[in-house]
Formats: structure tokens, C-alpha cells, sequence
């Protein structure tokens, strides 16, 4: 039954929050402090997925965010480009009506 509960909740992990890995590596944790010896032996066999998890968890999260990063100087860019040209384009209008 607990080698079950162990591979169910193993198996769970990929699809898991960061908020509820880091709870359970709280919870492992805590078992391997005072738990029953089966108990330490399941949560000491979980703590590895759970750090490697947890690691994935903030590689994605640190890729996104530099992947906002980029989109959002981009988008900047292109605004400069655009007002720049607006202020052209008012510039060489005003220039050419100065001309009549």
C-alpha cells in the first residue's frame, strides 16, 4: 500500500504546482525528522524529485520571464521607431508647408 501511495504521488510531481512541490518537500522533510522509519525512508526517496522539480519549476519560470524580457524591448523599440517617424513625417509636412 505505501510503496502505491509512493509511486502515485511520485508520479504527480511532473504535474504539480511550485507552491504544492514546495509544500511537500516541507512535509518530506518534516517526516524525516520525525516520522516513522517507513515513512522517512518514502519521503527521503521523494525529496530528489522534488528538488529536481523544483529546479525545472524556476529554469521555465526564469526563461519566461526572459522571454517577456525581450518582447517587451521590442515592443518599445518599435514605439520609439514609430513616433520618431510620426515626428518626421510632422517635421517634412511643416518644412514643405513653410515652402508655398
Amino acid at each position: 500500500m505505501a510503496k502505491e501511495f509512493l509511486m502515485s504521488l511520485a508520479e504527480r510531481i511532473p504535474e504539480m504546482t511550485e507552491k504544492e512541490l514546495e509544500n511537500l518537500q516541507a512535509n518530506a522533510e518534516r517526516i524525516i525528522k520525525s516520522g516513522a522509519a517507513k515513512q522517512k525512508e518514502e519521503a527521503t526517496s521523494l525529496l530528489p524529485l522534488i528538488a529536481e522539480a523544483l529546479i525545472e519549476r524556476k529554469k521555465t519560470k526564469l526563461a519566461d520571464a526572459a522571454e517577456k524580457k525581450v518582447t517587451r524591448q521590442k515592443e518599445m523599440a518599435e514605439g520609439r521607431a514609430r513616433r520618431a517617424a510620426s515626428k518626421k513625417a510632422e517635421a517634412e509636412a511643416a518644412a514643405a508647408g513653410g515652402d508655398d
